[in-house]
């Protein structure tokens, strides 16, 4: 079966056509998109695909690699659907750890891509000044995703990091909060914005 790439780059005009609960439960969503259902993957998207994004920008520093992100998540989500299990936890969890793991295997082939052109070049001599993989991994993106993160006022770092980090739903950040789920979703929209801001803010560093 060949994979269906359409849902995953051009779902905006028939994302909005589908309703979230159209599959009943996560397991006969997850059953219907290993077949290859487009409305499956249409309600997927619709679920998640904003918050891989914010994932993606908070991990990884920019816009493009936060579509990889995207992509590369769904495609991965495809071939291992038949392996979700209810039992072991929620869908959303389930889903953010996997684009979790894939944006630090991207950290990690930049560092291992940096210590290769470190290898690669001329011997440095006696210069004891840092290596590109060195700086590579002392200006990490996680470090500028903190520094980006302090810019946001204790109530959206507070959504953001209970949004993205911890898997949690618009519902159940505004429960936990105690605050309307209006209010958790505008937090989390305007904590998004900021801190792609202040990330486009840093300064260029040499990695």
């Amino acid at each position: 079966m060949n994979l269906p790439l359409a849902p995953f780059v051009l779902l905006a005009s028939s994302v909005r056509n589908v309703r979230t609960d159209d599959f009943g439960t996560d397991i006969a969503l997850m059953t219907a998109f290993a077949g290859g259902d487009e409305r499956a993957a249409s309600v997927l998207y619709d679920r998640f695909a904003s918050r891989i994004y914010g994932l993606g920008i908070v991990m990884l520093g920019n816009e493009q690699t936060a579509q990889d992100l995207v992509q590369d998540t769904f495609v991965k989500l495809w071939r291992t659907a038949t392996r979700y299990d209810p039992e072991r936890g929620r869908l959303e969890t389930w889903v953010l750890l996997s684009a979790r793991s894939l944006a630090i295997d991207a950290i990690r082939r930049r560092v291992l891509d940096a210590r290769t052109l470190e290898a690669s070049a001329p011997p440095p001599g006696a210069d004891p000044s840092p290596g590109p993989a060195d700086r590579a991994i002392v200006v990490d993106l996680t470090e500028r995703a903190l520094r980006a993160m302090a810019c946001l006022s204790p109530e959206q770092r507070s959504a953001l990091e209970l949004a993205y980090f911890g898997g949690r739903t618009t519902a159940e950040v505004a429960a936990l909060e105690g605050i309307p789920q209006g209010t958790a979703k505008t937090r989390i929209h305007a904590a998004l914005l900021r801190l792609r801001e202040a990330m486009r803010e840093e300064p260029d560093r040499e990695v």
